[in-house]
């Protein structure tokens, strides 16, 4: 693959994955993610539903627009206090990309429904993401500039785990403005981001700078790890209003060791000057797909904040998420935690249910794979689709595995392209 033309970033726009999708990433995430009934079943090519706004328009070549509709209604109680129950807007974001040659542009705007959001322009109006760059070395890396999700770990979209809060590295509104440099070849893929700050929340002193990173290695056609490192200091830290120094390091792994179960596992060390802490956050998921669009999720995670929180926080998830239909799923959520405070604990329990309506550029007419490829490939591009989530609900293994020939021949390749081409970090549906 270093030395052979690669595919134009197949399914993603971001080539570290989530956001909007291409047109064949569309198309696949059709074939291959939602549950099929009655002849659709059948017939795996994508359907006319899948195209933007179900088909009734299509947009030209360069651009792809998109869009994400998330609530959620969330019950929840703590300790022995009675359920008590609210409604959240978690995402109404329109979204876009343009893509023309080497040229890459993507953003977002949208709203939420509450304030004070770090991806907030004003009140509840969110943006959480807009950057331009340029694909270059045979499609190998790709430089960009603007407000960017930050490379480090597992991209999910459950930005409540506790990787995820302690390293402040979700894709709900810790992004930041920066430049970065990604490479994808072969086994290896990696991503470095130098930080400028969030200049969506001000004074000056507010702003984080830095750097992210992460690289990859896909020995196996089922197994990928890597490692992240992230170095920030802020003279007033947001969080703890003071000046602060913050490290994360950590490694994650991703391995699909039977059909259909996959598993997503990260673990990272915290350090914040400020606090005086070295603490840790860890994540175990198992996803199972007993049948095509259904998910079956089970999460386990831990984190020891240190410095004056003695104790250790833990908290395990069960979930159950459908896609029912083009452009939509819902999702079911158990979850129990118990947060250190102090010396002592807090110990919630909590009910949610979240609904999710998508839009993308798709063409019904794409070329798409044939049952029997499909039967080989399905468990890599559930295993991509499923990690990510960018806005998936769910996570898998993502690993570097060989297109079937029949894909080659479609596109009139000269060799087997990589999984790493369209599953950078794990194919997301917005």
């Amino acid at each position: 693959m270093d030395d052979s033309p690669r595919l134009h970033w197949v399914c993603h726009v971001d080539p570290s994955g989530g956001g909007v999708l291409t047109e064949y990433g569309a198309a696949q995430s059709d074939i291959l993610l939602r549950t099929r009934y009655g002849a659709s079943a059948a017939n795996p090519d994508v359907t006319p539903a899948a195209g933007f706004l179900w088909g009734a328009v299509k947009p030209p070549e360069w651009f792809l627009p998109g869009g994400s509709l998330r609530t959620l209604a969330i019950s929840s109680k703590f300790g022995n206090a009675a359920f008590a129950g609210t409604f959240v807007l978690m995402q109404a974001d329109l979204r876009a990309a343009i893509v023309k040659g080497g040229f890459r542009a993507y953003g977002s705007i949208g709203g939420v429904s509450s304030s004070g959001s770090g991806a907030s322009v004003t009140g509840s109006l969110v943006s959480r993401e807009y950057w331009a760059g340029w694909l270059f070395a045979q499609d190998a890396v790709l430089l960009r500039a603007g407000r960017i999700d930050l490379p480090f770990g597992i991209r999910q979209i459950e930005h409540v785990f506790f990787v995820r809060q302690s390293t402040r590295t979700d894709l709900n509104d810790t992004q930041q403005h920066g430049v970065s440099l990604v490479y994808s070849g072969g086994m290896l893929r990696g991503e470095v981001m130098a930080i400028a700050g969030n200049y969506q929340i001000s004074p000056d002193v507010y702003r984080e700078r830095g750097y992210s990173a992460y690289a990859e290695v896909a020995p196996l056609s089922n197994t990928a790890f890597g490692l992240s490192s992230l170095v920030t200091h802020a003279e007033r830290d947001v969080h703890i209003m003071a000046p602060n120094t913050r490290q994360a390091h950590g490694a994650f792994a991703r391995w699909a060791p039977v059909r259909p179960l996959a598993l997503l596992a990260e673990a990272d060390v915290v350090a914040q000057s400020g606090l005086s802490s070295i603490g840790y956050a860890t994540l175990l998921q198992a996803d199972v797909e007993p049948t095509q669009g259904l998910q079956l999720i089970a999460t386990g995670e831990n984190m020891k904040e240190g410095g004056r929180i003695a104790g250790t926080s833990w908290s395990g998830w069960l979930g159950v998420g459908w896609f029912f239909a083009p452009h939509a799923n819902v999702r079911f959520d158990f979850d129990k935690q118990s947060a250190a405070l102090g010396k002592g604990h807090l110990n919630e329990t909590a009910l949610m249910l979240q609904f999710h309506v998508y839009e993308h550029r798709s063409n019904a007419a794409a070329p798409s794979l044939s049952r029997s490829t499909m039967n080989k490939t399905r468990p890599w591009f559930v295993t991509g689709s499923l990690a990510l989530s960018s806005l998936e609900w769910s996570a898998l293994a993502q690993a570097k595995a060989e297109f079937p020939s029949e894909i080659r021949n479609r596109y009139g390749l000269t060799y087997d392209a990589p999984c790493s081409v369209c599953h950078i970090n794990g194919l997301d549906l917005p």
